[in-house]
């Protein structure tokens, strides 16, 4: 996970509409990263398959889009002050990359 969240922080300094993006993909990304194996290529594709089937149906999707939705409109400001959204956005991602950084010293 350490490289996709590189790449969220990457694009979110670039664009900050990315890190609201992040917050529909987090869940996702962390079902198949807990699920799918690199074993093998047989395991790869198997699991794979498997994953999309049980995780990227609309009836699996709606639930987890719906609580990031909630979840982004309680912790932010996004309905009352939409404007500094993209300052909320810099500062999570840089506050992620100093909490990275000393868990790995």
């Amino acid at each position: 996970m350490h490289m996709y969240r590189d790449h969220v922080r990457q694009k979110t300094l670039q664009d900050w509409k990315f890190w609201i993006f992040s917050h529909l993909t987090d869940p996702l990304a962390e079902s198949f990263n807990n699920s799918v194996s690199t074993a093998s290529l047989d395991d790869l594709f198997r699991t794979t398959s498997s994953w999309a089937e049980q995780h990227c149906a609309l009836v699996a999707l709606r639930p987890s889009v719906l609580a990031s939705l909630r979840q982004l409109s309680t912790n932010t400001s996004i309905l009352s002050n939409p404007l500094k959204l993209a300052e909320e956005a810099a500062d999570a991602v840089s506050k992620q990359e100093v909490h990275e950084a000393s868990n790995s010293s």
